[in-house]
């Protein structure tokens, strides 16, 4: 199966991760060939693609996009799509949610956002409507018991990162523009001391997905508004400056293995004491962060 550019982009899945994804991919493909007999001849059915990397029971901001059979990706805030979501061995205890849209690229791509309070691990159905009244087809979601991530409650690792003392700005990010106040401080230093932190992992020129970048100037633009609050961007890979450097797993900086992404873009909200007290993944909706901070 293709995959969805708009997701966000695999980085380091576990070993217990993708045992259960291939068992995962076995039942999707399965699915897939029966969607495939059974659709209709005109291919005027819409197909719901997985953007969130990283589910676990609980209360998640589920991402997905919205694609035509073709390919033709699908989605804005004139098409409402509303969510109904079960644990695939629980067909009859059903949550319904209406889903927002959320522009990646403003008036180009964009992703649905759905609040789904995944009550059991395993695999679940998502099936939705659109207001347009095309077809559409469910499609299925891996919940793992916990996060692959740091979980909202957990003391978030205190790692190390390089700072503009520690190293030029040409080695610190691949942003552009740079916003070098994210760099003042190292990640570790920002939960020690005694106020709230953002942290966003990031990396804008080797994401292949279109969420690195924006979601980055959201981060520039909003910061500025609290001033309390420590910013600190971690850059996915290291060495991206040295000759034959290539996006892999052997490049990945110290803070991305602590925090155990399995995808990029992230952002982890903080506390004073260090706590995790919110993740983001892939792609921020208008308003979001600020509601957290503000809280």
């Amino acid at each position: 199966m293709a995959r969805d550019r708009a997701a966000a982009c695999a980085v380091v899945p576990s070993a217990t991760y993708r045992s259960e994804m291939r068992k995962f991919v076995l039942v999707l493909v399965s699915v897939a060939f029966l969607a495939a007999a059974c659709s209709s001849s005109d291919g005027e059915e819409l197909i719901g693609i997985r953007a969130s990397i990283d589910p676990a029971v609980g209360d998640e901001r589920y991402l997905f996009a919205v694609n035509e059979i073709d390919g033709t990706r699908r989605g804005s805030p004139e098409e409402a799509v509303t969510v109904r979501a079960h644990a695939l061995d629980d067909p009859d205890d059903v949550y319904e949610v209406p889903a927002d849209f959320l522009w990646i690229i403003e008036g180009a791509i964009g992703l649905y956002r759905a609040p789904i309070p995944f009550d059991q691990a395993g695999q679940w159905e998502i099936d939705f409507d659109i207001s347009t009244g095309e077809d559409t087809q469910p499609f299925l979601v891996l919940v793992g018991e916990e996060p692959q991530t740091v979980a909202v409650g957990d003391p978030a690792p205190m790692v190390a990162t390089p700072t503009l003392d520690t190293s030029p700005i040409e080695d610190l990010t691949t942003d552009d523009p740079v916003h070098e106040p994210f760099y003042e401080l190292s990640l570790d230093e920002a939960l020690a001391n005694g106020r709230p932190t953002v942290a966003i992992f990031a990396t804008p020129a080797y994401c292949v997905s279109a969420t690195c970048g924006p979601m980055m100037r959201q981060a520039k633009e909003m910061s500025g508004a609290y001033p309390h609050v420590d910013w600190v961007h971690v850059e996915i890979y290291e060495g991206f400056n040295e000759t034959g450097f290539e996006p892999n797993a052997d490049h990945l900086a110290p803070a991305v293995v602590a925090y155990g992404l399995p995808s990029e873009p992230w952002i982890f909200v903080m506390d004073a004491e260090g706590a995790v007290v919110a993740r983001i993944e892939g792609v921020l909706g208008e308003g979001e962060l600020e509601a957290i901070l503000d809280a």
